[in-house]
């Protein structure tokens, strides 16, 4: 086995394809990933091969696609991107495996510490998927013309941070800068050719390059390990139009297939390893609305309000009480044999944290001393060390912080109307860490580029009981790549939402619909997200999500910061995508399209500016879980 498979590496690895139709080489890749199947346990690459196969296959098992049309191609994309992931997955894991026993042995053997860096990428460069990835970059470029997509091609997502300031922009050859070190003053590094074997200097936050990045060479595994972005732009007017932004601090949000550069109005406060401003000093008139001190441990949606909870839970109280929404599903023309549901909560008020703390004095000096350490790592500009004393604080607030007697009843209470199968253990334990997270590294740094004191951020906790999707999306009511306020812009993954609001690799499926009768619409990528977040089976399970009075504020987006957590987490499997309906039934993937468009219209006329909904479907009906206003560039 291990002889045929080197045999057939070297065979693909040697094939002159300058001669070969793009079908041939999509037989080629078939029968490399049908090898590395054969000679290997890979359980994500077996599911994408039967997507490859069923795509690479006759019009009658692929839904009646026409080969090389516009449908065809955006399936053979979707699956050609899932074969990638795999591929990536496997051999990321099959590197990490490697360097952790290259290091001890060779370092015994008193082997040179420059080759043991760089053991297990090398171990990856000598299996047979590096036949996939030759193959995978032979074709990707006729699909994606054949798909109608962006010219932009992620290898990696790239740290969440960068989407507030990722640094300074600089045009510079990846290979002149090896060595240097950008932590102080990180940057994004416009390179127009890569190598492959480049290292990624500390402080450089991403790299974007105009040729083509081969999926396992060297720097594409290293971006992945190190969370760079990394990203290619051949297109000679989308490069240039990158090379114009030269010298300046920049903010990086990937949006569907886009990569959207813009200049960062966070400032330097927001990188990796400096210290924040004076109040107010990057975004003025920046007004945070104090707690009320509510007396209360839990409220219902009816007392939701300014000073009590963040605008999630007021939001979900507005649509869950508009008497608009509450008929929806018997007026809609699209929504028959459905229904549309804004689920219960419950909130623990602003205060319910410090109340705690309070109560239990151990904790609260705890506390005291692990803040005043992230004050002193951040005053020295050491990030390494400010990192370390927030996750100290994180564990304190997660691990050590006791419930409060007269909560306990008050939880219970709230279990038992979400169906009585959460623990009050398993509650408490998720709203501490909610409480937790306003102490990440990327919520900190943010709050101190927007001049706001750590006392003035407040955190309520929603609860609600996790709705079990089958499908999740979220909606934009105005095209946030394109600003244009007369279409939707919308995706769909399956399972829970997680795989769409944390940016995990792979698309979803993506799309756009005009605000006109009919909700014409026109799909950009079928999905290809190789992991659904599913919630387990036979089991009614609680969420507790951040709701804080530092979101959806006049000049900064302060959403996504905070940490929502499930009580039972959910089970991660692979998405079997060749018996996926999203792929294969156009007639189904039209109807949910319709249908979210003219619910984003509805719920956008409803709140009275363009929104940012997030939500759920479950058989025929649809649940909304969260709505805010849209904040658009």
């Amino acid at each position: 086995d291990i002889a045929m498979e080197k045999f057939y590496r070297q065979r693909i690895e040697a094939m002159n394809t300058a001669g070969m139709t793009a079908d041939d080489k999509l037989g080629a890749l078939e029968a490399a990933v049908r090898n590395v199947c054969i000679g290997g346990d890979f359980d994500r690459m077996q599911m994408a091969l039967e997507f490859l196969r069923k795509a690479n296959g006759p019009a009658e098992a692929s839904g009646g696609l026409v080969r090389w049309s516009a449908d065809w191609g955006k399936a053979m994309d979707a699956a050609l991107d899932n074969v990638a992931l795999a591929m990536e997955h496997h051999m990321d894991e099959l590197c990490s495996c490697a360097q952790r026993a290259a290091y001890p042995i060779g370092l015994n053997a008193e082997i040179d510490f420059t080759y043991l860096d760089n053991f297990g990428e090398e171990v990856v460069r000598g299996h047979s998927m590096f036949a996939v990835s030759k193959m995978i970059g032979e074709v990707r470029d006729e699909i994606r013309a054949a798909a109608g997509r962006s010219p932009w091609l992620i290898v990696s997502n790239g740290s969440p941070e960068i989407s507030l300031h990722a640094g300074v922009v600089q045009v510079v050859p990846l290979a002149d800068i090896q060595g240097q070190d950008y932590s102080s003053n990180p940057i994004v590094a416009l390179t127009a050719k890569l190598g492959g074997l480049e290292d990624i200097p500390p402080g450089v936050t991403a790299v974007i390059t105009a040729s083509p990045v081969d999926l396992l060479s060297h720097i594409a595994i290293r971006a992945r390990q190190m969370k760079v972005l990394l990203a290619a732009m051949p297109d000679p007017g989308g490069w240039a139009e990158l090379m114009s932004m030269s010298g300046e601090g920049v903010k990086i949000d990937i949006v569907g297939e886009e990569v959207i550069v813009k200049k960062s109005e966070l400032g330097p406060a927001a990188s990796a390893t400096v210290a924040g401003p004076p109040t107010g000093q990057y975004i003025e008139g920046l007004t945070i609305t104090p707690s009320a001190n509510c007396p209360v441990w839990l409220v219902e949606p009816k007392d939701y309000a300014d000073g009590i909870v963040g605008g999630k839970s007021k939001s979900l109280s507005n649509l869950g009480f508009s008497t608009t929404l509450s008929t929806y599903a018997m007026m809609s023309e699209t929504m028959r044999g459905g229904d549309l549901t804004v689920p219960t909560s419950n909130a623990l008020p602003f205060g319910s944290f410090e109340k705690t703390l309070r109560a239990d004095e151990d904790t609260l000096e705890k506390v005291a001393v692990a803040t005043a350490a992230v004050a002193a790592a951040d005053d020295a500009g050491d990030a390494d060390l400010r990192r370390d004393a927030l996750d100290v604080l994180r564990d304190i607030i997660v691990y050590r912080l006791k419930m409060p007697a007269d909560l306990k009843p008050v939880l219970e209470q709230a279990i038992a109307s979400y169906g009585g199968m959460a623990t009050v253990e398993g509650v408490w334990r998720a709203i501490k860490k909610v409480w937790a997270s306003k102490w990440n590294e990327r919520a900190y740094l943010s709050r101190k580029a927007c001049g706001v004191e750590e006392e003035e951020l407040c955190m309520a906790t929603l609860l609600m009981e996790l709705v079990p999707a089958e499908y999740s999306f979220v909606l934009h009511t105005a095209n946030p790549v394109t600003g244009n306020q007369n279409e939707v812009y919308g995706e769909i993954c399956v399972g829970l939402g997680e795989a769409l609001v944390g940016n995990e690799p792979g698309n979803a499926l993506s799309f756009t619909a005009q605000k006109v009768k009919g909700f014409p619409h026109d799909v950009r990528s079928l999905p290809s997200k190789p992991i659904a977040h599913v919630a387990k089976a036979n089991t009614r399970t609680i969420i507790a999500r951040s709701d804080s009075n530092g979101e959806d504020l006049e000049g900064f987006a302060g959403a996504g910061l905070y940490d929502s957590v499930v009580v039972d987490e959910p089970e991660l499997k692979p998405v079997a995508y060749a018996d996926e309906p999203l792929i294969w039934d156009a007639e189904k993937r039209s109807s949910i399209i319709r249908k979210l468009a003219e619910l984003a219209v509805a719920i956008e006329v409803e709140m009275k500016s363009p929104q940012d909904i997030e939500g759920c479907i479950v058989g025929e009906n649809f649940y909304i879980l969260q709505s805010r206003p849209q904040v658009l560039h």
